[in-house]
């Protein structure tokens, strides 16, 4: 567990990263995020992995997002995973990096992408971002010693399915700065955009808690996460991971009160496939009713399937129904009675029950346990007794 004091252009980039996706950068961002697709040694990015996804410089405006999806519509099929060497940028673009890797399921992981051909000593020096700005594929050395994942970047490298941070490279974490963006009528609090990031940083597998650690390094300065933060926060993927749950309001609108919680499982033969699944709970607009919501993130095998998900809290057992799925999630809704968050505070659980039938094949179920802790926060919001008078 480190803090580190950034230099001039590193105080630049902590500034720039404080902002969210309802602000714009008051001035120019140095070294704006360059994407390419970096060739090396056998193994080098891992087992069996010689090609990567280069992410070298810091998240900008929203051009980020064209020019990393310019990139993955030459990648032709390949399944190669982004490694980001990155002092941060801007948050809200960074999420919207962190939901393109979801996605499409992809790996990430933080090292130096340093090309072929460029004689300075680090990627970031010009003469080497000349040489990457002028190719879409390169011949490149991966060096993770000093590699950097520094806030904003964060956020888009939680959004990858499968995470690993290099034992000698660096992941840090920081609070926002107040900025003009956030005065200006009709914008967020820094609450809401603190339960936002929460919310995000949940619904991909990790734990919330790491936007409240963030929130106790003011910048410039930057914590930079210990090998035990990194699996506790599990901003790396190593094994199962459940959350707590987490109690959210919408920002806006009816401000309804939810109940979030998010589970991450290995999967594949190996298990180095990690799939997410997300629980929400409220009640139900206009009826005496809880509404449940279960998002999952389908396995290679489980794609076109037919599946029954039902869920129990103790002996109450319902089974949701699938509605429209959004960019490869699988969705399922159901009602229960309003006492539905006493019942599995009762059982001391949740069960969900995926069962699959193939065509072909024989059918399989999977059988996922979910803990109640921090659901009795829910006894303090209308999700007590859903549509009591």
């Amino acid at each position: 567990m480190r803090t580190v004091r950034l230099g001039l252009a590193g105080i630049a980039a902590v500034l720039a990263s404080t902002l969210g996706s309802h602000g714009a950068p008051e001035q120019p961002i140095p070294e704006p995020m360059i994407f390419f697709i970096a060739k090396g040694e056998r193994d080098v990015c891992g087992p069996g992995c010689s090609e990567w996804i280069a992410a070298e410089g810091m998240f900008d405006g929203p051009e980020v997002e064209r020019r990393f999806r310019d990139l993955l519509d030459t990648v032709k099929g390949r399944n190669l995973p982004i490694v980001f060497n990155s002092l941060g940028g801007i948050i809200g673009q960074a999420l919207v990096l962190g939901r393109v890797l979801r996605e499409r399921r992809m790996a990430a992981s933080v090292g130096e992408s340093y090309p072929e051909g460029c004689k300075a000593r680090i990627a970031a020096d010009e003469s080497c971002r000349q040489i990457m700005q002028a190719n879409r594929e390169l011949k490149a050395q991966l060096r993770t010693t000093g590699a950097v994942c520094y806030s904003a970047c964060v956020y888009a490298l939680l959004g990858a399915s499968a995470r690993h941070v290099p034992a000698d490279a660096r992941v840090g974490i920081h609070a926002p700065a107040p900025t003009a963006a956030l005065s200006r009528p009709g914008a967020p609090t820094a609450e809401q955009l603190h339960d936002a990031r929460k919310r995000y940083i949940l619904e991909m597998g990790a734990n919330p808690g790491l936007q409240d650690a963030a929130i106790k390094t003011p910048p410039p300065d930057v914590h930079v996460l210990s090998r035990d933060e990194l699996i506790r926060y599990a901003v790396e993927t190593s094994a199962r991971y459940e959350s707590d749950w987490m109690p959210y309001q919408e920002p806006r609108g009816a401000m309804r009160s939810y109940m979030l919680k998010a589970v991450t499982e290995p999967r594949g033969v190996d298990g180095t496939e990690f799939r997410t699944a997300n629980l929400r709970v409220t009640c139900a607009q206009g009826r005496p009713e809880t509404s449940i919501e279960y998002q999952r993130e389908a396995g290679p095998n489980e794609i076109d399937v037919s599946t029954v998900i039902r869920i129990a809290a103790g002996n109450d057992v319902r089974t949701l129904q699938r509605t429209t799925p959004t960019h490869g999630d699988d969705r399922y809704q159901t009602l229960a009675d309003r006492q539905f968050v006493h019942k599995a505070l009762a059982a001391g659980g949740i069960v969900v029950t995926e069962t699959f039938s193939p065509r072909n094949d024989r059918p399989w179920s999977r059988e996922i346990r979910l803990s109640t802790a921090g659901l009795e926060q829910a006894l303090r919001t209308p999700l007590k007794n859903c549509g009591a008078t």
